[in-house]
């Protein structure tokens, strides 16, 4: 079985941060675990500037923080798999992953770095009837459709949410030629923050409301949404809906490790799981509130294990 110093699970900007301060740091041998078929993780998403101060002492995007990460730690020497999920990983630290090259293998790790973000679960909260037309998306579907694939989900879009996922989102389908009718949010107001991101774009925010109904034919032709303080009701045309169903971590894999939970997160402390030797950072860490600097935090933790590491060897 090969062993290494550290594993990695998840190649986005808290991973490839963390792998890159690790080696940087004096760990020699790291590989990095990443489900998808590239390396970057949501960095690949966000085309927007924001990223990289805590590295580059200078914003970027997404994507070219994370081509220069991605080139920093495959010339610091580290390894990485990709097309590679993790099945699980027991108590011991033996990890067991599956990929179309190897099929299933166990490797065995002195640390391991959880980094594999969240991913898009129902959690019920949902309350139309959905199923019923095509047209409808999840907010990390349409992300997907129109980065990776170059796919705009339809040109009269009405979006639901309450987080600068949404508004990212909506700016960049109309950059794209899409015409957002709407951002349809519970919420009273956004921040100034937030607020920058659709700055200019004139894009319609409907507050303090949701959306109740929806109808079409095959596909979605309109939204009704009701406000929840006059309870008044508006039709909106429209060709696509994209809505929120939940953003958790994607953390089936650590079942058999039996981690000490905070509801749905993993408990920790200063980065630590209940598992000795076995760290944790980015969204999966946190959730969504780390959406857009997960890499500093993994940067830290990158440091941190090294620190673990030196300790583990000199008590040999």
């Amino acid at each position: 079985m090969n062993k290494y110093d550290l594993v990695i699970v998840g190649s986005g900007a808290s991973g490839l941060s963390a792998g890159v301060s690790a080696l940087k740091s004096g760990v020699k041998n790291v590989l990095i675990l990443e489900k998808e078929e590239v390396l970057g993780g949501n960095l690949n998403l966000f085309i927007n500037n924001g990223f990289g101060e805590y590295y580059l002492n200078n914003i970027v995007t997404g994507p070219e923080l994370g081509s220069i990460l991605i080139k920093d730690y495959k010339d610091l020497g580290g390894e990485y798999k990709v097309n590679t999920r993790v099945l699980e990983i027991n108590r011991d630290k033996i990890i067991t992953y599956v990929n179309p090259n190897e099929g299933i293998q166990e490797i065995e790790a002195n640390a391991i770095i959880l980094a594999a973000g969240c991913r898009e679960k129902y959690t019920g909260n949902i309350m139309i009837p959905i199923h019923k037309y095509t047209g409808i998306f999840t907010t990390g579907s349409a992300h997907r459709l129109v980065n990776y694939s170059g796919y705009l989900p339809g040109k009269e879009v009405i979006i639901i949410g309450d987080n600068m996922w949404t508004l990212i989102l909506a700016r960049r389908l109309l950059i794209e030629g899409a015409n957002v009718k709407g951002i349809v949010t519970d919420r009273k107001s956004f921040n100034r923050d937030e607020l920058d991101i659709v700055n200019g774009f004139n894009i319609p925010i409907i507050y303090t409301s949701e959306v109740i109904d929806v109808e079409g034919e095959e596909r979605i032709n309109l939204v009704r949404v009701k406000n929840s303080e006059t309870d008044e009701i508006n039709s909106i045309e429209c060709d696509s809906l994209i809505l929120p169903v939940g953003y958790l971590p994607d953390s089936d894999f650590i079942r058999k490790m039996n981690l000490i939970m905070d509801g749905d997160m993993i408990h920790s402390e200063n980065n630590l799981t209940s598992v000795e030797g076995v760290f944790i950072t980015g969204t999966m860490r946190t959730g969504v509130k780390e959406l857009f600097n997960s890499g500093e935090n993994g940067f830290k933790v990158g440091n941190q294990v090294s620190e673990y590491l030196k300790n583990i060897a000199h008590h040999m």
